[in-house]
């Protein structure tokens, strides 16, 4: 089953959490003027992301925090296969600890999370069909428990306006 439609209709939080709480599993694809991401779920666990974006890849990550150098990062790229990941073919030439790769793809995957609460602007569609076909490494990232994280840190910072009228509302940038 497939459901789409627009952000403005049901915002990110609100398909994150509906997600997370009826355990879904399938691919969760958002198109906005900027990027086209994929969160791939698993029983309500983000397990994949990915996004057009070239600066949100992996790879990206890794080289700009001094991790791998672009050289490592392209022969990662040569040996990934149709079915597998940069993820899991840095794993396979040993060039980083399959802890080490877990821990920056859960940072990534909160990332482009947290990139993405605030969009308002923009398509959904979530395909329960549609699961990635890679060989993926075992990351379960806590969707409820990530919300209920960056909704304090928002709260913490001022960032949410509470009127009588609308009641909670983010007033943060438009995406």
């Amino acid at each position: 089953m497939a459901i789409e439609g627009n952000l403005r209709t049901m915002s990110v939080p609100e398909l994150l959490m509906w997600i997370s709480q009826c355990r879904k599993s399938g691919t969760l694809e958002i198109r906005t003027g900027r990027s086209t991401e994929r969160l791939a779920f698993e029983e309500g666990n983000l397990t994949y992301s990915s996004s057009s974006d070239r600066k949100k890849t992996l790879g990206r990550l890794l080289i700009d925090k001094g991790v791998v150098t672009e050289e490592m990062h392209e022969k990662a790229r040569k040996l990934r296969k149709k079915d597998m990941g940069v993820a899991k073919a840095l794993l396979e030439l040993q060039l980083l600890s399959e802890t080490e790769i877990l821990r920056f793809l859960r940072k990534k995957a909160e990332r482009e999370l947290f990139d993405l609460f605030s969009c308002v602007d923009g398509e959904f569609q979530f395909d329960e069909r549609d699961l990635p076909q890679l060989q993926l490494l075992p990351l379960r990232v806590d969707v409820s428990n990530l919300l209920l994280r960056l909704t304090q840190l928002m709260d913490e910072k001022g960032e949410y306006d509470i009127d009588d009228a609308s009641g909670l509302h983010w007033e943060g940038p438009d995406r």
